[in-house]
């Protein structure tokens, strides 16, 4: 296998995947496996550490152990930016009328929007989120459904081919759709492999896309890009962005909307 048989996006993937199954891994065996250099397995390996994907060791790297403490992370995570999340939770809300389909990805901005929408009737989420299914409260005139796939490890979200086909498959007449960095050439970027595909599936399928990101996510980047900016109808964040980066975010947005 020469250097250049994956992308590096995908060669950062399939490294990823090796890791989590072996547990432990070194750069030589990397090397060896992926047919590439060492300084090359060296600066994926540091990339993979950087998004917190890995862990670093001498002359390798360890999976990253999901604990059985993972819950109470994800409230700390809910808790973070509570206020700005409410209100563009609040915001979304009102974009969704009576009878409409929503998909909802995973996450917790998704997951207040989700909680927003308790108020409608006969509307139908569709998410790939197990918490937000089994946590949602909603009038009995609406429905909620999951799309199936393979639970990613360590969290409650379905993801892979089984998730995006379903997707595929349906109609939605919007998309709320979380992000983990939104940098100012207008980027959109998540930090794990296996999710991109749900968020690139969402936003191409529904009659309408909406990324929603807190000010504190706007000017960051992660591992992997999901879109242009411009590819989604609107951008929803709150109005703690300073002026300077809301400014350069309107001329690589279609819309934005502060809540």
């Amino acid at each position: 296998m020469s250097e250049h048989s994956y992308a590096p996006v995908e060669r950062k993937r399939r490294m990823l995947e090796y890791i989590n199954v072996n547990r432990t891994v070194h750069l030589q065996e990397l090397s060896d496996h992926f047919g590439i250099s060492e300084a090359t397995a060296r600066r994926d390996l540091d990339e993979l550490s950087r998004q917190g994907a890995v862990i670093r060791t001498h002359g390798g790297a360890m999976r990253v152990e999901k604990s059985t403490a993972y819950e109470s992370r994800y409230q700390e995570r809910l808790d973070q930016q509570q206020q700005e999340k409410e209100r563009i939770a609040l915001c979304a809300a009102q974009m969704v009328k009576n009878g409409d389909t929503v998909f909802i990805d995973a996450g917790t901005t998704a997951f207040s929007i989700a909680k927003a929408l308790s108020h409608l009737d006969r509307i139908t989420i569709i998410t790939n989120d197990l918490y937000t299914a089994a946590q949602l409260e909603l009038k009995p005139s609406c429905k909620v459904m999951v799309t199936g796939g393979m639970r990613r490890s360590g969290y409650h979200e379905l993801v892979g081919a089984v998730a995006e086909d379903f997707i595929r498959s349906t109609h939605a007449d919007i998309a709320f759709i979380g992000v983990d960095g939104i940098d100012l050439m207008g980027n959109v970027c998540s930090s794990n492999f296996e999710e991109m595909g749900v968020k690139r599936m969402m936003l191409r399928t529904a009659n309408r896309s909406v990324i929603v990101a807190d000010h504190q996510k706007i000017g960051r980047t992660a591992l992997v890009r999901i879109c242009d900016l411009k590819d989604a109808d609107l951008l929803i964040t709150d109005n703690a962005i300073s002026s300077e980066r809301l400014k350069k975010l309107r001329k690589v947005a279609r819309d934005i909307i502060l809540a």
